[in-house]
């Protein structure tokens, strides 16, 4: 049943970041889209068999404002893939943060979404996922990217599950 339901949310996951229509933007020098790369740490709390081990992510995403973009994620270790899909807010484009801090190249963020974990032995978990997270712009294309997450167990032994991960993105 767990399998099911992983498979169902990946599936609907991917089908609703497909679906999504092309972004006018319009400053038409930056970039709508964006894909990434990460090395990721995993913490599991509370009975899961997910081992506390490094992996790696891809993400890829599209602005639909200043403020806002949807991204999903794939991230694998050594005994488990886990797939997600987040919206994220940029507190740069808000408009008193250039006034109160004056630094463009750094840009934090706030995710919210949902993301399910596969155990190599069958278990997993599937739940709601909040995070925290900074980029520190390199150009206008490349950036460097650093995230906390934390996905809460739902009708599973595991009470949580922490994930730290730091990487690259692309925008194009």
């Amino acid at each position: 049943m767990r399998k099911a339901s992983f498979f169902l949310v990946s599936l609907v996951t991917l089908s609703s970041l497909a679906s999504f229509p092309a972004v006018a933007v319009d400053d038409p020098s930056s970039a709508p889209a964006y894909l990434g790369a990460a090395g990721t740490l995993t913490l599991p709390q509370g009975g899961s068999r997910l081992r506390r081990l490094g992996g790696a992510a891809v993400r890829g995403g599209v602005y639909l404002s200043d403020f806002w973009a949807v991204e999903g994620d794939v991230a694998w270790q050594e005994n488990a893939a886990g797939l997600g899909v987040d919206a994220l807010v940029h507190v740069q484009a808000w408009s008193g943060y250039g006034d109160l801090f004056g630094y463009s190249a750094f840009d934090p963020f706030v995710t919210a979404g949902a993301r399910g974990w596969l155990v190599s032995d069958g278990d997993g978990q599937v739940g709601p996922q909040m995070g925290l997270g900074a980029f520190y712009h390199l150009d206008d294309n490349w950036s460097l990217r650093a995230e906390a997450n934390v996905t809460l167990g739902v009708e599973t032994r595991v009470e949580a599950i922490y994930t730290i991960s730091v990487g690259v993105q692309y925008g194009f």
